[in-house]
């Protein structure tokens, strides 16, 4: 026999209440704390202003992986800022992915140049960023 417990409606809505900030927030937010503007961010993670605008004009957008990442690379975020900011789209930097590797590698060397970072994925049959 399976006991079922039902949850009562007004506790699942005042937990829902305590989300964290999305992405979209979150980014804009460290945005702002770095004192650049979108467009030196756009530019930098290699994405077009209208991907970026798309985005930004979305609270519940979710990039692709890569996005985010270059996202993160262009705030020039530390591994645990840019985890957190990629955590908020969904997504993880793990041991067991090449991609996911050599990213941290960069980040780590606190080389955040998207180009050389591109060639390396590429150099590793990896896709690349922006």
């Amino acid at each position: 026999m399976v006991c079922e417990e039902i949850m009562p409606t007004g506790d699942l809505e005042a937990f829902l209440k305590k989300k964290d900030a999305g992405f979209v927030e979150t980014l804009l937010e460290l945005i702002q704390k770095s004192g650049q503007k979108n467009s030196a961010i756009y530019k930098k993670a290699n994405i077009t202003k209208q991907h970026f605008s798309k985005l930004i004009n979305d609270p519940d957008a979710k990039p692709s992986k890569p996005t985010a990442i270059a996202l993160a690379l262009a705030l020039e975020l530390d591994l645990d800022g840019t985890r957190d900011l990629i955590g908020r789209a969904g997504y993880a930097l793990t041991s067991s992915s090449k991609f996911d590797l050599i990213i941290r590698y960069f980040i780590q060397q606190k080389n955040y140049n998207i180009i050389e970072i591109n060639i390396a994925l590429y150099e590793f049959d990896q896709s690349t960023l922006g």
